[in-house]
């Protein structure tokens, strides 16, 4: 009966040795799942081509200001205060290459080429 019971414990302990390795194991391939592979010249991109496209809404939406001249200069804080551009809870749009700066004090260049728009950040 002796060699029975140190047959059960020696099963049971490479039983345990197998799941603690594979446990290990599937942790570790788990854990890089969660990995942050956040790029800021990405979401810097995306900010600049909204802001882009919130410019030429702006400008389709207030053409007056084409009537004297091809061009106007505005800032994203006034893309912000007429509801084309969207900021955070404390009305900024902020830079991520930076989280200090926001970017409400930003000059755009929309210029007026017949029917379309060009559009330039100061950045």
């Amino acid at each position: 009966m002796k060699i029975w019971k140190d047959k059960k414990i020696i099963a049971l302990t490479i039983i345990m040795v197998i799941f603690t390795i594979a446990y290990f194991i599937i942790i570790n391939k788990a854990s890089y799942a969660f990995e942050n592979d956040y790029d800021i010249n990405k979401a810097h991109n995306n900010i600049i081509e909204t802001i882009k496209k919130s410019a030429i809404a702006y400008a389709n939406q207030h053409l007056d200001l084409f009537e004297e001249n091809n061009s106007t200069h505005i800032s994203v804080q006034d893309l912000i205060d007429s509801k084309i551009l969207v900021s955070d809870e404390d009305g900024n749009i902020i830079d991520p290459s930076n989280s200090n700066e926001t970017l409400n004090s930003k000059m755009i260049e929309i210029i007026k080429e017949k029917d379309n728009f060009k559009v330039d950040i100061d950045i």
